[in-house]
């Protein structure tokens, strides 16, 4: 931290009027979003007390320590009154990280709005280093008191894959709860009991969270309603109370909304083999819409594109959802990747003759769009013709090249 004393006091020389205690008559704040009252109360200067430089540079410590600023620098001249005219020049801290209050029974959003009046900064984030997750974990603990129960609040740095992959910050309590029991309300299609052994195995592995709970629920409970075309299902309501000391009962209240049937599928892209394509999917147009069946339709229509030498292409499936008519459309794009085209065949472990006969039958050729499966169709046509049982084994070993290009090796082995 850099210092800088400007003006004299009372006509003190330098040493001794940063010795002299004076009233702090004025803090001004310079680089920074928060409020005067926030700085004060960090560094427990108040105005109107008496302080000299010590405890100035006591409170920038103070400031420096919290881990909420990169740099901390401070001036000081006579205010009209002759006390410290105190200006702060301190520079918010610029890394910081996406975080999560979890405590158990508490709401978050209110916790962070009472945050965010302090601390501009913390908006679902906190500091990037250990101080000012420890500062803004205590800063919460006061804020509470007695809610806590004697527990402390630490910082945990957790994954988090939904609604997107991201690291983040949870401020947790240092024990989190078990879940004792979890029960369902407000559902007709599955009964409480076969909800809550879905999550059962899962809630077993930690403690319990709201944010946890809840994104357990999404990525488990939600895919089973989808099988049955209830696409409109909610989870308005996650209720955690106390049962026993360190656990919890878990309610979720559930509106499970319309059955969807399938209508359109649209596939999008130029030069698709779309005939093909939908044939292989098998989609059941006017029947419930069971996504899982979907979605093994999208994976099935996949190969025929891929055959084309688009290897890497995946299906990009958007859903649209008609209310009024419970009809659910589905659009699918797709990211079609490099072109591949097809190298050079290597075959092993057969006798010149036999290796011929390979060739001849063998249709693909170099500079061919690569088709993944062709290998299949061709042992179909080569064994209708030669007798398979004379090999105890067969086989084929794809390889992709520099230039977007693959190769095939048969590998055959003679009884």
């Amino acid at each position: 931290m850099q210092y800088v004393l400007i003006g004299l006091f009372f006509l003190l020389p330098q040493a001794e009027a940063q010795r002299a205690s004076f009233p702090l008559e004025s803090v001004t704040l310079e680089g920074t979003s928060l409020k005067e009252s926030a700085v004060l109360d960090i560094t427990r200067l108040k105005l109107g007390a008496a302080i000299d430089q010590a405890a100035i540079e006591a409170a920038c410590s103070k400031l420096r320590d919290s881990g909420l600023f990169d740099s901390i620098n401070y001036k000081y001249a006579p205010g009209p009154k002759r006390g410290y005219a105190l200006t702060l020049i301190i520079s918010d801290k610029a890394s910081l990280s996406d975080s999560a209050i979890d405590i158990p029974g508490l709401d978050d959003a209110e916790l962070w709005q009472w945050l965010m009046l302090r601390f501009p900064l913390l908006n679902h984030k906190v500091p990037s280093g250990e101080a000012g997750q420890q500062f803004v974990a205590k800063e919460i603990e006061e804020h509470l008191g007695a809610k806590l129960e004697g527990q402390h609040l630490v910082a945990k740095l957790e994954t988090e894959f939904a609604p997107r992959p991201r690291t983040i910050v949870s401020l947790q309590p240092a024990t989190l709860p078990k879940v004792a029991a979890m029960s369902f309300s407000g559902q007709q299609e599955f009964s409480s009991a076969e909800l809550a052994a879905i999550l059962q195995p899962l809630v077993a592995q930690g403690g319990y969270t709201d944010r946890h709970f809840r994104v357990l629920v999404e990525l488990n409970i939600r895919p089973v309603y989808e099988t049955h075309g209830m696409y409109r299902v909610r989870f308005p309501i996650i209720r955690a109370e106390k049962s026993s000391p360190g656990t919890i009962n878990v309610t979720t209240v559930v509106e499970e909304g319309q059955k969807f049937s399938l209508g359109d599928v649209t596939l999008t892209g130029d030069n698709l083999p779309a005939a093909a394509m939908l044939k292989a999917a098998g989609f059941k147009k006017g029947k419930l819409a069971n996504w899982q069946e979907i979605q093994q339709g999208i994976w099935n229509l996949e190969k025929p594109l891929k055959r084309t030498g688009y290897f890497d292409a995946t299906a990009v499936p958007q859903r649209v959802l008609h209310d009024a008519q419970q009809i659910l459309d589905v659009n699918i794009s797709f990211r079609m990747g490099p072109l591949y085209r097809f190298g050079q065949l290597t075959v092993v472990g057969l006798s010149p003759a036999l290796e011929g006969q390979v060739r001849k039958n063998w249709k693909l050729q170099p500079g061919d769009p690569f088709d993944y499966d062709y290998p299949r169709d061709f042992f179909q046509s080569f064994f209708s013709s030669i007798d398979s049982r004379q090999f105890k084994k067969y086989d084929v070993k794809m390889k992709k090249q520099e230039g977007n290009k693959a190769d095939f090796t048969l590998l055959f082995e003679p009884r």
